[in-house]
C-alpha cells in the first residue's frame, strides 16, 4: 500500500514559491475537496514553435475536442509579461507575439467528460470522470504541452486525505511529486486522485500500480487482485518483455462499463447497473475478467513495440493491436489460468466467429476495418482474434507442435522494442516468414489483406476440433497427434525462442 498525501499549499502561495528545474518541463495540478471537478494546472515549458496543444490523436466525437473543457488560459513569457493567446483549432492555441524562452501556463479544466450527451466515443474511461472517492484524469484530457520534452516533472496539490496513483516514478519517495518519461508519456497516461485503495505488482521489468474506487469495486478487490496477479504472471512468462515499464490500472465503481488503455495506463469501469448486485457476490463477472486481461495485454506487448502507427497510420494496426493481440491473448489467458473451462472457451470462440462472419461482406478486410473501428469493431476485434487462432493452429500443425504464435510476440518485442527499430506491416510479414516459413507468411498476409472469411474451421480440424453446425468441440475421430496438439494449445505448451 502507498502512503497518503499530507501536503497542501494554496494556489497563490505555491505560485510565489514555484521554481521548476531549468531543463525539465514542470506541471503542478491543484484539486480541492470542495470542488473536485475543477483541476487547476500550472506549467512551465517551451512552446512548439508558437503553438501549445493537447493530445487530440484519439477519436472521441467531441465538437471542440479536449480544449472545450479548458477555461481561464493565461500565458506569461520569461519576463512575466502576458502573451496573447488565439485558439486556432481543437485543443491547439497560437501564442501571438511570442519570441523565445520558456513560458508559464495557468488554466482550469472542467471535469464534465462523464456528463457529455451523447457519450464520448469509446467512453470516458479514456478521458476523465468523478466518483464519490475522487477523480480519474487521462493525460490527454488534462495537460496542455508545448515542444516535446524528454524530461517532465509533475507535482500534485490535493486534499490531505487523498492519495495519488500514477504509473510514474516517485521523486525521492514523494507521494505527491513524480518524474515522467517525456511529454508523450504525460499526455498518454492517466492517474487517480482521491480516497481509494492502492496496490502494486511486479513481474520482471514490468511494474503495475492499482487504484480501486467505489463500493462495488472495493467489495471485489481481493478477487480483482488475484486475477490481476494471475494475468500479470501469465503475460510476464509468455511475452518476456525486455523493457522496463511502469503501468497503472484504475478500476472504478461506475455504471459506464468498459475500459480504455492510454499508453501505460488502463482505466476500467465495473459498477453494476443494478446496485442490488452488491449483495450477491464478491467475485468479478467473467466479462470484467476478460476486460482486465485484454487491457493488461496492451501494457505487456503492443505498447512495448515501436510501431509505424503515427497519425493516420494507426488505423492500419487496429486489428493487430485489438484483435490479433489483446483479444486473442485475453481469451487464452482466461482458458490457461482456469477462469474459463474448455467448453466455455470454445463456445466463446464460436460466438465470435459467427459475429465476424455476419459482418463479412466480400469487401471488408482486417486492415480496412480499422479506418472505422467504432462501426466495424466486430471485424477489428473478433476478426483479428480469429486470424490469430487460425494462424496459431496452422503453425502448430505444420511444425508438429514445435512452434506457436507466442513466439512471434517474443520475437517482435526483442527486435522492435519501443524506442528502437520501427515495425511496419512489411516487417511484420517478414518476421512471420522468418519464424514459420514463407507459406505461413503468405497465408497470414491473405488473412489481413484479402476480404475473404478467414478459414478458421479448416484450421480447427488440424487441432482435432470440429463444428457440427451448433457447437465447436473435440472430434472423437481425431488422431493421436491432433489430440496432443490441442492439449498443448490448451496448456500453453510449446517452444521458446
Amino acid at each position: 500500500m502507498f502512503k497518503t498525501i499530507a501536503v497542501t499549499l494554496s494556489f497563490a502561495f505555491y505560485t510565489l514559491l514555484f521554481s521548476p528545474p531549468a531543463l525539465a518541463d514542470h506541471y503542478t495540478v491543484f484539486i480541492t475537496k470542495n470542488n473536485p471537478r475543477i483541476a487547476k494546472v500550472k506549467a512551465v515549458l517551451f512552446p512548439h514553435g508558437h503553438v501549445i496543444s493537447m493530445n487530440e490523436q484519439n477519436v472521441h466525437g467531441l465538437k471542440n475536442g479536449w480544449g472545450g473543457f479548458v477555461r481561464n488560459l493565461t500565458v506569461l513569457n520569461s519576463d512575466g509579461e502576458t502573451i496573447q493567446v488565439s485558439e486556432v483549432e481543437n485543443s491547439k492555441w497560437e501564442l501571438i507575439g511570442y519570441e523565445n524562452g520558456k513560458i508559464t501556463l495557468s488554466y482550469d479544466v472542467v471535469l464534465g467528460h462523464d456528463t457529455v450527451i451523447p457519450k464520448i466515443k469509446f467512453g470516458d474511461n479514456g478521458a476523465a470522470y468523478a466518483t464519490e472517492d475522487g477523480v480519474m484524469w487521462a493525460g490527454r484530457a488534462l495537460f496542455i504541452a508545448g515542444k516535446p520534452s524528454k524530461k517532465v516533472n509533475i507535482k500534485f496539490e490535493t486534499p490531505n486525505s487523498w492519495a495519488i496513483t500514477t504509473p510514474w516514478e516517485s521523486v525521492n519517495d514523494s507521494t505527491t511529486e513524480f518524474y515522467v518519461e517525456g511529454t508523450s508519456d504525460l499526455q498518454n497516461s492517466a492517474f487517480f486522485a482521491g480516497e481509494h485503495t492502492q496496490g502494486s505488482f511486479k513481474v520482471g521489468n514490468v511494474q503495475l500500480r492499482t487504484a480501486f474506487s467505489g463500493e462495488y469495486t472495493r467489495k471485489m478487490v481481493d478477487d480483482i487482485n488475484q486475477k490481476v496477479d494471475q494475468f500479470f504472471q501469465y503475460y510476464g512468462a509468455q511475452y518476456q518483455s525486455p523493457l522496463k515499464s511502469r503501468m497503472v490500472l484504475i478500476v472504478s465503481d461506475r455504471n459506464d462499463g468498459g475500459g480504455e488503455v492510454m499508453g501505460k495506463a488502463i482505466s476500467i469501469s465495473v459498477g453494476p447497473a443494478d446496485k442490488k448486485l452488491l449483495d450477491k457476490s464478491s467475485k468479478i463477472p467473467l466479462g470484467i475478467s476478460r476486460l482486465v486481461a485484454h487491457e493488461l495485454f496492451h501494457g505487456f506487448a503492443f505498447n512495448q513495440l515501436e510501431v509505424d502507427d503515427k497519425g493516420d497510420k494507426s488505423a492500419l494496426y487496429e486489428w493487430f493491436n485489438e484483435g490479433f493481440g489483446a483479444e486473442y491473448a485475453s481469451q487464452l489467458a482466461l482458458l490457461r489460468i482456469g477462469i474459463k473451462n474448455e467448453s466455455e472457451f470454445l463456445d466463446g470462440i464460436l460466438y465470435r466467429m459467427k459475429e465476424y462472419e455476419a459482418e463479412a461482406d466480400g469487401k471488408l478486410t482486417l486492415i480496412s476495418a480499422g479506418a472505422d473501428k467504432s462501426d466495424k469493431s466486430t471485424t477489428v476485434y473478433w476478426g483479428g482474434m480469429i486470424a490469430a487462432l487460425t494462424l496459431d493452429f496452422k503453425i502448430r500443425a505444420k511444425s508438429e507442435g514445435r512452434r506457436n504464435l507466442d513466439e512471434l510476440w517474443r520475437y517482435l518485442l526483442q527486435n522492435y522494442p519501443r524506442g528502437g527499430k520501427e515495425m511496419n506491416l512489411n516487417e511484420l510479414y517478414k518476421s512471420v516468414s522468418k519464424l514459420y516459413g514463407e507459406s505461413i507468411a503468405l497465408e497470414f498476409k491473405d488473412y489481413v489483406t484479402v476480404p475473404n472469411v478467414i478459414p478458421f474451421y479448416d484450421a480447427a480440424k488440424l487441432m482435432g476440433l470440429k463444428y457440427n453446425g451448433r457447437k465447436l468441440l473435440r472430434d472423437s475421430l481425431a488422431t493421436k497427434s491432433q489430440k496432443l496438439l490441442w492439449e498443448e494449445f490448451v496448456l500453453g505448451k510449446g517452444s521458446s525462442l
